[in-house]
């Protein structure tokens, strides 16, 4: 049996790397085809170039469980028409026990995934973000945020209208502070020390019965937090890695904003990767009912299928983040519909 699986795990990698790297390449091209108008005059060729191929990763995850169908799909009819299923049946070779290292692949992959995403894939997603800021119509200016949120533990919220990191300077800033007698503080302008804050021209509003308002020319607060802290630029929490994406969801909590939608996201960070093992589980009995098939047919079917999963992915997540179900039951429905189909049709779609 070792001869088998280590010819059927080699012509399984050969097919899900053919066609990985083909589903990347066209949605790399057709990405750039969408994107190329939008290409700001002063953008680097060679920082678009670098822009493109850090896409790698990210659109290795997202298209390894479409890989892995259609490869499986195209495996198994290649086999049924050489005859080579029938060959280990009458060698009494179980076809269930025959395709067992693939999916012990299928589940490698997977783990593969779930790690690449927090390591490399997040890394690579943070610079892909920087260069498309920097190289694309609708950049920022460089070293100016707008509208950041920030928690400053244990008690202090901050909204920052306008943030100059490289001049360590901050304009237009509310600052709520939480405690038994709360307080709201408005400042024109901020400014950093090298020790501390200093905020100009505002008003100290203390909160309780009677709203009343303390002129203030100049006035520091108890926190000493550098300016790059302050330095929050948008990125998309799709993007981000488990650990990052639960930093933002905490300082999302502590500011009182609603959250279903960002824990609906992490809850998928933990189910997707295990999506490239469950299309490959379902995808196998698929495979040996219609094994005559011809690749064509294979092909089309794996699209379908991978497709059917991604649909019930999207209608999850809608319900996830829309608090109709929870976001945990959310992120794993649409792996568990297709390993119970999976389940039925190992057992009673065909015969060993």
């Amino acid at each position: 049996m070792k001869i088998l699986d280590k010819y059927l795990s080699k012509e399984y990698l050969r097919l899900y790397f053919i066609f990985i790297l083909f589903f990347i390449a066209i949605f790399l091209l057709v990405n750039l085809f969408q994107s190329i108008d939008n290409l700001s005059k002063e953008a680097n060729i060679l920082e678009v170039i670098k822009y493109y191929l850090l896409q790698i990763p990210f659109l290795f995850s997202l298209l390894s469980p479409l890989a892995a169908i259609v490869s499986v799909l195209f495996m198994i009819t290649y086999l049924g028409k050489t005859f080579q299923i029938q060959a280990l049946q009458v060698n009494g070779i179980s076809t269930k026990r025959s395709f067992l290292a693939i999916l012990t692949i299928g589940i490698i992959i997977s783990f593969f995934i779930l790690l690449l995403d927090q390591t490399l894939t997040f890394e690579a997603n943070k610079v892909a973000q920087r260069l498309k800021r920097e190289n694309f119509v609708g950049r920022v200016q460089k070293g100016v945020q707008r509208n950041i949120f920030i928690h400053i533990p244990p008690s202090y919220l901050l909204y920052i209208r306008s943030f100059d990191l490289e001049k360590a300077k901050m304009e237009n800033i509310m600052i709520y502070k939480e405690s038994s007698s709360p307080s709201l503080i408005i400042a024109k302008e901020g400014r950093w020390n090298g020790k501390g804050w200093i905020f100009y021209e505002g008003r100290d509003y203390l909160i309780n019965d009677e709203l009343r308002g303390t002129y203030f020319k100049e006035k520091i607060l108890p926190f000493s937090c550098k300016p790059s802290y302050f330095s929050k630029k948008y990125f998309p929490p799709d993007k981000m890695n488990i650990a990052e994406l639960k930093k933002y969801i905490d300082e999302y909590h502590k500011s009182g904003f609603k959250t279903l939608n960002l824990e609906t996201e992490m809850n998928f960070k933990f189910a997707y990767p295990f999506a490239t093992f469950i299309l490959l589980f379902f995808g196998i009995p698929v495979g040996l009912i219609l094994k005559r098939s011809g690749r064509g047919a294979s092909f089309g079917l794996g699209l379908i299928l991978s497709f059917a999963y991604y649909e019930a992915m999207v209608l999850f997540k809608i319900l996830g983040r829309e608090g109709v179900i929870f976001p945990l039951f959310a992120a794993w429905m649409p792996n568990l519909i297709f390993f119970a189909g999976g389940v039925y049709l190992w057992i009673k779609g065909f015969r060993p």
